[in-house]
């Protein structure tokens, strides 16, 4: 594929991402009745002030596809935030750096009400730096489960307690993955 090509796929999907997520905001009054970049209360005790702060204004955000095989170990060479690296994703864009910020920030965004009996395995992390600290953000969209971390240590997977339900942001979520990962099969098969 020529790089116009790929541009225009690129710019395109971005668009999808950033049209999910004004109708969703918009059906569901996501973020209402604060400023943007500020998170609601609720969402804020769950991230912890640590993660707010370095999701409020990071200085970049990574993409990495990854895995948390639950049958073997994972070579060391390849952990990261207690998961599997199988692939570094592109740096995410202004755009979707504010999307995933809005998302976590937004109250509407979680069903802190709901307990499911599922085990995250995530296929997606999120890597947000701001100066030399870091927040992860695991996404995995078998259980549609997120969980946020500050500087975590390479071999520490995240809690029962730290992962949260996503379920009313899926799709925003689901198009940025996509957008992130287009020659991932398995995200694009993502509904």
């Amino acid at each position: 594929m020529n790089p116009i090509s790929r541009l225009g796929r690129h710019i395109a999907a971005t668009a999808r991402v950033l049209a999910t997520a004004l109708a969703i905001s918009l059906a569901a009054g996501c973020g209402a009745g604060r400023e943007p970049g500020e998170a609601d209360s609720a969402a804020a005790a769950f991230l912890g002030a640590d993660a707010v702060a370095i999701l409020a204004a990071p200085d970049r955000v990574e993409s990495f596809r990854v895995a948390r095989p639950l049958d073997r170990a994972i070579d060391p060479a390849r952990l990261v935030a207690g998961v599997e690296r199988l692939a570094a994703g592109p740096l995410l864009d202004a755009a979707q750096t504010a999307l995933v910020r809005e998302l976590l920030f937004a109250e509407d965004s979680y069903q802190f009400e709901i307990a499911k009996g599922c085990i995250p395995t995530p296929g997606v992390l999120l890597r947000a730096w701001r100066g030399e600290r870091y927040a992860d953000l695991y996404l995995c969209f078998e259980c549609q489960m997120w969980a946020v971390t500050v500087d975590t240590p390479a071999d520490r997977f995240p809690l029962g307690r730290e992962w949260e339900d996503f379920d009313p942001v899926q799709r925003p979520l689901v198009a940025l993955v996509k957008a992130l990962f287009p020659a991932d099969a398995a995200l694009q098969a993502l509904r």
